[in-house]
């Protein structure tokens, strides 16, 4: 009976991660072998005594960071090193969340990024991806500091995604440092000005305008097809496309990291000069390179990148510690956008769990309830009865971003589908806004319970009041209905679900914010999210 028990709870929550593989023509090539992307600790590398012989007040500087200089084993050479530093600048934010760790201070970190950041390509997630590798030296190189890293990455979105849904991906009130990984899912541009650099802009301020005035770091990677070989090459997987070094949007986003003074990473500057100039065994791109996500090689490589800046931003706050200058350029207000009217708006816009209560303003047999499990909360509001009524308040003016004062704005309702016991609802606009009614049958015959959504457009109000009614009418024999959350586009020109929902609804199927994936957090006692973690706490309860 015990084992029946656990089976049956392993099934349920065990979700298998396989990273994508190439196309199947490319099989011979590259067989899809974790082997071939194996770390290297032969190739690996520390500090050893090299800062033995410099000392501040008599202190050597190996013995004041020895917590940080000596926990860590780097695979890339330094010069590969200091090339794949794109933008250091001055650092200021930087400078400052590191002076904060070397005092001792709690600090949040985060990482926002697609399905390289998030761990494909890793074949442990939650040990072998870049972030944990990172965030587990992190933790032991600033010993008195308490450090929570979290992986907030989305698979599969790109940048202007996580314009909408920032708040669900970070620690918002709190975070200090943030690095952000979208070049591939980004895509490429022929043009300088183009929509995916001008999301990053848009992106790279909500980061900027968060309370703690983070630190942001851009984390690039080598976009589709550049960690691979020409076709006269003896090496090129047949079907996969090759591209050059200059092929990229990271030229491009290094402009708005100049701009705004934030650092920026690149593994193609890292890895080029050994996989494709030298040809070093054990960088090369199939020893890096799962497919277009880095393997266990490339994914610590990533993680030599992002030790090296903090490393030595650290022993630069030595040599000269953070001091006026710096507090002044940390306390500036953001400049005006690169592009001219690209502000992204100044409210939330990917409205759920917590958040989402306070825009009810109006309530009649409905209750804000939780029906999750530990660690996967599903919260929103549910109402079994019809004529039971809401009204929410949503602020949906867009006048700031450059939008025309008449052009409508997209709202996606999160709502619950599932095959039993679910109503028909009505979506109107009664006071501030204008918009067609909506009526949203949540009844479906597939055996499935998950959020969906629709879509509302609406004028541009900033106390757009929409109501929601349960109707008589029910497709089930039940009427129960749930609404989750609300995603309140940019404007009628940035609509990035208008792309993935092109018929106006369907499953919103974002794992990592819907409540069917855990987040990743790791702090000093340990990572949470982990299904391994879950199943060993699962365990323990069945043997009480």
């Amino acid at each position: 009976m015990k084992g029946n028990l656990l089976r049956l709870v392993a099934a349920t929550i065990i979700v298998s991660v396989t990273p994508p593989s190439w196309q199947a023509l490319a099989d011979n090539a590259w067989p899809n072998d974790p082997e071939r992307t194996h770390l290297r600790p032969e190739l690996q590398w520390d500090w050893g005594h090299t800062y033995s012989g410099v000392a501040i007040d008599s202190q050597p500087l190996n013995t004041l960071l020895a917590s940080m200089l000596n926990s860590y084993r780097f695979t890339l050479p330094v010069v590969q090193l200091e090339r794949g530093i794109s933008y250091r600048g001055a650092s200021s934010r930087l400078r400052h969340v590191v002076g904060r760790m070397l005092n001792g201070h709690n600090v949040h970190v985060g990482v926002v990024g697609g399905s390289i950041s998030w761990g494909h390509g890793a074949t442990k997630r939650g040990e072998k991806d870049w972030f944990s590798h990172f965030s587990k030296w992190l933790i032991d190189a600033f010993p008195r500091s308490n450090i929570t890293a979290r992986n907030g990455c989305v698979p599969g979105v790109p940048s202007s995604y996580m314009i909408l849904c920032l708040e669900q991906s970070l620690n918002y009130e709190d975070v200090e440092l943030v690095f952000v990984e979208f070049n591939l899912n980004d895509g490429i541009a022929e043009t300088i000005v183009n929509p995916q650099v001008q999301g990053m802009e848009r992106l790279i301020r909500r980061i900027l305008a968060l309370p703690k005035r983070p630190a942001v770091v851009l984390l690039q990677t080598p976009s589709h097809g550049m960690a691979a070989y020409p076709v006269d090459h003896p090496k090129h997987a047949p079907g996969m496309e090759h591209k050059l070094f200059y092929t990229t949007l990271e030229d491009v986003e290094g402009a708005v990291a100049q701009y705004y003074d934030v650092q920026m990473l690149s593994l193609r500057t890292a890895l080029y000069r050994l996989a494709v100039f030298k040809q070093v065994e054990g960088f090369l791109w199939e020893q890096t390179f799962w497919d277009i996500h880095p393997g266990d090689q490339g994914h610590r490589i990533m993680a030599d990148l992002a030790v090296y800046l903090i490393q030595q931003t650290a022993l630069g706050m030595l040599l000269r510690p953070f001091g006026p200058e710096d507090e002044e350029a940390f306390m500036e207000p953001l400049p005006d956008p690169m592009y001219p009217n690209n502000r992204p708006p100044d409210t939330p816009m990917c409205i759920m769990y917590d958040t989402f209560k306070p825009m009810m303003v109006e309530s009649q047999g409905w209750d804000f309830l939780d029906e999750g499990t530990p660690g996967k909360p599903k919260v929103g509001f549910v109402a079994t009865t019809p004529g039971s009524r809401m009204v929410i308040r949503l602020n949906t003016d867009r006048s700031q971003t450059g939008q025309l004062p008449q052009s409508r704005v997209a709202i996606w309702v999160q709502h619950l589908k599932s095959y039993e016991h679910m109503g028909v609802a009505e979506f109107r606009c009664i006071s501030g806004c204008q918009c067609e009614p909506h009526q949203e049958d949540a009844h479906i015959a597939q055996r499935v319970s998950q959020l969906y959504v629709f879509r509302m457009d609406v004028t541009q109000s900033a106390a757009c009041d929409v109501e929601v009614e349960v109707l008589p009418a029910t497709t089930s024999g039940e009427h129960k209905f749930k609404v989750a959350g609300v995603v309140i586009e940019e404007g009628a020109d940035k609509n990035y679900l208008s792309t993935v929902y092109r018929q106006g609804n369907g499953e919103f199927g974002m794992s990592e914010h819907n409540g069917n994936r855990a987040q990743l957090v790791r702090t000093r006692e340990g990572l949470t999210g982990d299904i391994r973690r879950l199943l060993r706490a699962v365990r323990g309860w069945y043997r009480r």
